[in-house]
Order: structure tokens, then C-alpha cells, then sequence
């Protein structure tokens, strides 16, 4: 089974960049994990970035919103392409199984 690293698919009804539909559902929601797996180390790295600005307050409500500011910013850095580390994750699975 090949999987091509240049598409990046989310949704079911989308296109690859090579304009071919995806070959299986099961190598969309590979795709979309890996993702989401870019994204929670992308927020880590925010997150140690941040530090102790304090630019969203003191206490509690001020580690929330960092928080959420983290995911949102990692999620968007994430996105098509991303840092291409779900692509390397993908053709990494994909060389295990061959």
C-alpha cells in the first residue's frame, strides 16, 4: 500500500495536491492523526517558548488562556503542510509495513 506524502488530506471529500482522490478512508484518518499529533508537539514547543511572560496574566486564568493560545497557534502551524513532520511520521509507518 502506498501512501503519497505530498496529499494532504482532512476530510473525505477533498483532493490531493496531485487533484486524485485519497486511495482509502483508513489512509485519511492516518493522515489526520498524524496531524493532530504535529500539532500537540508544536503546542509543547509554544508552550516552552511562552515560559513565564505572564502575557496572559497571573495565576490559573493566565495559564488557561496560555494554554489555549498554545493550542491554537499549534494547530494553525500544523496545518497544510505544517513543519512536514506527519509526512516523515507517515513515511516512516509506511516503510515498517513494507
Amino acid at each position: 500500500m502506498k501512501i503519497d506524502p505530498q496529499a494532504a488530506i482532512m476530510q473525505p471529500s477533498a483532493l490531493t495536491r496531485t487533484g486524485q482522490q485519497a486511495a482509502t478512508e483508513e489512509e485519511q484518518r492516518l493522515r489526520e492523526k498524524c496531524r493532530e499529533f504535529e500539532a500537540i508537539l508544536l503546542q509543547k514547543m509554544v508552550e516552552v517558548m511562552q515560559g513565564d511572560t505572564n502575557l496572559f496574566g497571573q495565576g490559573i486564568q493566565g495559564e488557561y488562556f496560555g494554554g489555549m493560545f498554545a493550542e491554537l497557534i499549534a494547530k494553525e502551524l500544523a496545518r497544510d503542510p505544517g513543519l512536514g513532520m506527519a509526512d516523515s511520521i507517515i513515511r516512516a509507518l509506511k516503510e515498517q509495513n513494507t
